[in-house]
C-alpha cells in the first residue's frame, strides 16, 4: 500500500510540474473579445510581399483575373495557394494581445529576425505590414505583431501554415488542363517499343509494336484523366539538370485531342545515382523541367503492366 501511495503522489506531483511548465512557458492570453483584422469592408488585395528570413522575398501580384509570382522568379501562381491566402486573411479574427514585452518577440517568432514579414496591398496601397510568428501549442492561434507595434496578438487559426511556404509551393503546378473526353489517342515511344492507345467509339484499343493486347478500360480511363489534368509534384532542382541536359529521354509521349492538336512530352525515369524515386518531365521544346514522385510518375511512360486486365 505504501508503494501504491508513493506512486500516486509521484503522479500528482508530475502532473503539477507539467501544468506549471505549460503556464509559465506560454503566457496567459489577455483577450478582450474577438475582433476582425479588417473591420468593415474587406480590402481587395492585389499584391503580397512575403519576406521569410530563411528563404527570402516572395512577391505575388494580381494580373487581371489571375496571380503571378514575380520574385524570386517569374511564374504563374497556384490558384489553390492564392485562394487559401485570400480567404484566410480576409476572415482573420484577433483574440486580443498575449504580450507586449519585447523579450517575448523572439520566443514567439515575431521579432524582426525570425518573423515572416507579410505586406499586403489593395488598390496599390499598403494595407497591412505584419510579422507572422509561431502557432500556439494547441494549434488554435497564430502569434502576430504589426511592424509598428510591440503588441503580440493572437490570430485565430493556424495562419502561419498558410503564409510560410517555400517559393515553389506558391507556383502553379498544373501542366495540362483538358477534359478526359478531349483526348483521342496516346502514343509512347522508347528504345524498344511503340505503345499506342486509340479511342474507338467508346473503347480504348491498345497496341504494342503493332500487336493488339487487351487492357482494362477503367485503368486506361484513369491514365487518360491523369494526363488530361496533369500537374507536377514539384519543380526540378539544380541536381536534376545534368540528367535532363545530357541524357536522352527514356520515353517520348504524345497525345492528340479532338481539335486535331498534338501535345508531346519527354520523360526521364528515376536516376541511377540521384533522385532515385523521381521522374523528370518536360514538354517538347519546353524550358521548364518538372518532377514527379515515383508513385505518381510511374504512369507517365504508359506501361502495359499498369493497364492490362
Amino acid at each position: 500500500m505504501k508503494n501504491k501511495s508513493t506512486l500516486i503522489m509521484g503522479g500528482v506531483f508530475l502532473l503539477l510540474v507539467v501544468i506549471f511548465l505549460l503556464t509559465s512557458l506560454h503566457p496567459k492570453e489577455v483577450t478582450q473579445g474577438a475582433t476582425p483584422l479588417f473591420p468593415g469592408e474587406k480590402p481587395v488585395f492585389d499584391k503580397f510581399e512575403i519576406n521569410n528570413p530563411k528563404s527570402g522575398l516572395i512577391v505575388l501580384v494580381k494580373q487581371g483575373d489571375s496571380w503571378k509570382m514575380t520574385k524570386p522568379t517569374e511564374y504563374k501562381a497556384g490558384k489553390q495557394a492564392i485562394d487559401q491566402l485570400l480567404e484566410s486573411l480576409t476572415s482573420i479574427m484577433v483574440d486580443g494581445v498575449v504580450s507586449s514585452e519585447v523579450s517575448e518577440q523572439k520566443r514567439l517568432g515575431v521579432d524582426d529576425s525570425t518573423g515572416i514579414d507579410l505586406k499586403a496591398y489593395s488598390g496599390g496601397k499598403q494595407v497591412l505590414d505584419v510579422l507572422i510568428g509561431d502557432y500556439t501549442p494547441d494549434l488554435s492561434h497564430t502569434y502576430a505583431r504589426m511592424k509598428n507595434s510591440k503588441d503580440i496578438a493572437l490570430w485565430r487559426g493556424v495562419f502561419s501554415r498558410i503564409a510560410i511556404r517555400e517559393p515553389d509551393d506558391w507556383r502553379d503546378k498544373s501542366i495540362y488542363s483538358f477534359n478526359e473526353g478531349d483526348i483521342t489517342s496516346i502514343k509512347a515511344v522508347d528504345a524498344k517499343q511503340t505503345r499506342d492507345l486509340t479511342l474507338s467509339d467508346s473503347t480504348w484499343v491498345y497496341k504494342e509494336n503493332g500487336k493488339d493486347k487487351p487492357v482494362d478500360q477503367f485503368k486506361v480511363r484513369q491514365l487518360v484523366t491523369a494526363i488530361a489534368s496533369l500537374s507536377c509534384d514539384s519543380f526540378a532542382a539544380d541536381e536534376d539538370i545534368p540528367r535532363a541536359g545530357t541524357i536522352k529521354p527514356d520515353v517520348r509521349v504524345s497525345f492528340k485531342i479532338r481539335n486535331g492538336d498534338t501535345h508531346t512530352f519527354d520523360v526521364w525515369n528515376p536516376g541511377k545515382d540521384t533522385n532515385k524515386n523521381t521522374y523528370l518531365f518536360r514538354k517538347e521544346n519546353g524550358d521548364m523541367l518538372f518532377r514527379f514522385y515515383e508513385y505518381r510518375g510511374a504512369f507517365l511512360p504508359v506501361s502495359y503492366d499498369k493497364l492490362k486486365l
